[in-house]
């Protein structure tokens, strides 16, 4: 079951895999074979965040994970499978590939089961050390919150279905003190969902259970995961690092930005973190139509006034403010929230101080990163939002 909604990700993960020589499931001549080795690729948008590929046996899975942000590593993994196709053990190595020397060290844990327990060894990095926490039967060692393994993912599949969708899903992380409880669920015979920071990853399976994508089109990473023929690992990862040491790397995928400026004779602090378009559709794209947008990415918009200010229907005392905002039928609204410190998607409505209507201006050029910007006018000064080729402001007058 192909999920239905398909995002310039989906167009642009075709190209790559003409582009690479790689054929992805779509093609009719290929049907993956249980023995071979499972390769996927992942986008965000024009842009690769990870390749992975591991080889499934009845006894054990053995891959490797190459990913690229913040930096090019890779992660060497392998595990052993017990009887009923749970772990009962798992290794793994964290490292950056030589053609980056300024990389960190290599990092290895391991995660033995027994007894109602699991325990964790670290080795490497700032946090060696040992941990035994309780575990049950169906823990999945993982790589991290933030990871997007499909090993990880195709395990959480496969023990879901044959469990009827009713075992919880736990990962157990190269740092975990204890087991992390995710939402999951069966959605058809051939699909699942995983939670990912409060929103659904859809996957699904062929034959013989095998992972043939995920999607997260319903998540604000937005990122896109399918199966390809083979590749060779190695070569992305010496080609990515060597990216990382002339600077044209991924790196942060959207980077904090500190934005400080004086305009009307007041001075202003915007905290914020910038997206980046990456080849797709942004206003009404990956920006949602007629939802609330975190304006931005990750932590919630910290926007910081010295002086009283007064915006087309609406006064605002001086002070430290949360920006949100609504993108419907080609217009935004900017909406100013006292609730500050709160993640992006945390959004409360009943802390809301107005909502103004910001103008639409096109733009010539193409702007990269979403920006935001204060600047004087002739009336007085306007606080700006500028991505893609459009830019929102929002006029307003010191008091």
């Amino acid at each position: 079951m192909n999920p239905t909604a398909k995002s310039s990700g989906s167009i642009l993960f075709a190209l790559f895999i003409l582009i690479s020589g790689c054929t992805g499931y779509g093609d009719a001549e290929w049907t993956p074979d249980p023995s071979e080795p499972r390769a996927f690729v992942s986008m965000l948008g024009a842009d690769t965040l990870t390749i992975e590929v591991f080889t499934r046996t009845d006894t054990s899975i053995v891959g490797v994970l190459v990913e690229r942000t913040p930096y090019t590593h890779r992660i060497d993994y392998s595990a052993t499978l017990n009887a009923e196709g749970t772990i009962a053990s798992f290794t793994a190595t964290k490292s950056t590939p030589p053609e980056n020397p300024n990389g960190p060290e290599p990092v290895n844990w391991s995660v033995n089961f027994s007894d109602g327990e699991a325990t964790l060894e670290r080795t490497g990095g700032q946090n060696p050390g040992v941990v035994t926490m309780q575990a049950a039967p169906g823990d999945i060692p993982s790589f991290g919150r933030t990871s997007t393994s499909m090993y990880v993912f195709e395990q959480m599949a496969r023990q879901l279905l044959d469990s009827d969708g009713e075992a919880p899903v736990r990962l157990i992380g190269p740092t975990s003190t204890q087991p992390r409880v995710y939402g999951a669920k069966v959605l058809s015979a051939d699909s699942v969902a995983m939670d990912f920071f409060g929103s659904p990853r859809v996957g699904w399976l062929g034959a013989n259970q095998q992972l043939l994508g995920v999607s997260g089109a319903a998540t604000t990473m937005k990122s896109e995961t399918r199966r390809v023929r083979p590749l060779d690992v190695d070569e992305f990862a010496s080609r990515w690092a060597l990216m990382d040491v002339d600077g044209t790397g991924i790196g942060v995928p959207s980077p904090s930005a500190t934005y400080s400026e004086t305009a009307d004779g007041a001075t202003f602090e915007v905290l914020y973190s910038q997206p980046a378009k990456r080849g797709r559709d942004i206003w009404g794209g990956l920006v949602p139509e007629g939802e609330v947008w975190r304006t931005g990415a990750n932590a919630a918009v910290l926007f910081t006034t010295d002086r009283d200010l007064a915006f087309e229907g609406l006064d605002l005392p001086a002070g430290t403010y949360t920006l949100f905002s609504i993108h419907s039928d080609e217009s935004l609204q900017l909406i100013i929230n006292s609730q500050t410190g709160q993640w992006g998607t945390q959004y409360d409505e009943s802390q809301d101080l107005g909502r103004i209507a910001m103008i639409k201006e096109s733009l010539d050029e193409v702007v990269e990163r979403f920006t935001i910007q204060v600047v004087d006018t002739e009336e007085g000064a306007e606080l700006s939002f500028s991505w893609d080729q459009t830019r929102f402001s929002a006029p307003f007058r010191v008091r």
